[in-house]
């Protein structure tokens, strides 16, 4: 356990896998996260924004600011917590668009539901007003708790969510998502690489529920470096790894000022993993 935790102190960030931007509930545009991961010395950086993805490519961007950009999208599922990475899809897969503009119209739904509750706590919120604040963007919550820091009935966007917005507070209204096993076939048909989020963050009868399920369902990695894993946590997802033939990954979880406690680089993985990773997905 000694020489364990001893590589775990000593394991240097490269890569920051999971990340969020302005295009879900992020608060960095993807452009500023970009520029920043290669102000911090990362050697590479993806955008994983939850059931969406930036349509401009951030290949070349990246490439000015020499670090590797590696496209992602986080998508949730119908269980808490259970959410699959799914790195380098083609974006033009008609399967992964129709699943994009599905969720869209749920997420708006879910907004404007929201916003109707604003008004039972006297904090009201139009939802035309949200829309015109967007600027035609991407809908999200961010937005929503960006007009309530204008309008005074919070102090800051960390306020917002952590006393309206977040999961199971006053004004949240979820959407409809769909079975794991749903988006590791969507994922797989549009030629992307399924990984298993935040596994940690599972509670351990679920995580064990699911886990062979997963990779029978053709699962192909899982992130073991996450910032709010255990020491115990992160060894028990390698040798998991291990055991069943799955890629490493890791990541932070930056969402900027919606959780000012996590930074950028946080968490991730070394260059050594991230060559295996690259295999997978560049091959």
């Amino acid at each position: 356990m000694e020489n364990s935790k001893k590589f775990l102190e000593t394991h240097k960030i490269e890569y920051d896998l999971h990340t969020h931007s302005t295009i879900s509930d992020g608060t960095f545009s993807p452009e500023e996260i970009i520029s920043s991961a290669a102000k911090i010395g990362l050697k590479g950086i993806s955008i994983t924004d939850h059931d969406n993805f930036y349509e401009i490519d951030l290949t070349e961007f990246a490439k000015e600011k020499n670090i590797i950009y590696i496209k992602g999208v986080e998508f949730s599922t119908d269980i808490t917590n259970l959410h699959i990475l799914g790195y380098n899809i083609n974006y033009n897969c008609k399967e992964f668009q129709d699943y994009i503009s599905n969720q869209k119209l749920e997420r708006e739904l879910a907004l404007k539901k929201m916003c109707e509750k604003s008004k039972e706590y006297n904090i009201p919120v139009d939802f035309e007003e949200l829309k015109e604040f967007s600027n035609n963007k991407t809908l999200g919550r961010p937005h929503l708790a960006a007009i309530m820091v204008k309008k005074g009935y919070v102090k800051n966007i960390y306020h917002a969510f952590s006393k309206y917005l977040k999961y199971n507070k006053p004004i949240f209204v979820d959407y409809k998502k769909f079975n794991f096993k749903k988006i590791i076939n969507i994922i797989l048909n549009c030629n992307g690489i399924p990984v298993l989020a935040h596994p940690g963050m599972l509670k351990e009868n679920i995580f064990k529920k699911i886990f062979m399920d997963a990779v029978k369902s053709g699962l192909k990695g899982i992130e073991a470096y996450y910032t709010r894993h255990s020491y115990n946590q992160t060894l028990y997802f390698l040798e998991l790894a291990k055991k069943f033939n799955l890629i490493v990954t890791g990541g932070s979880d930056f969402h900027g000022d919606v959780k000012p406690d996590i930074k950028l680089g946080q968490a991730g993985i070394n260059e050594e993993e991230f060559q295996r990773f690259s295999k997978l997905i560049f091959s």
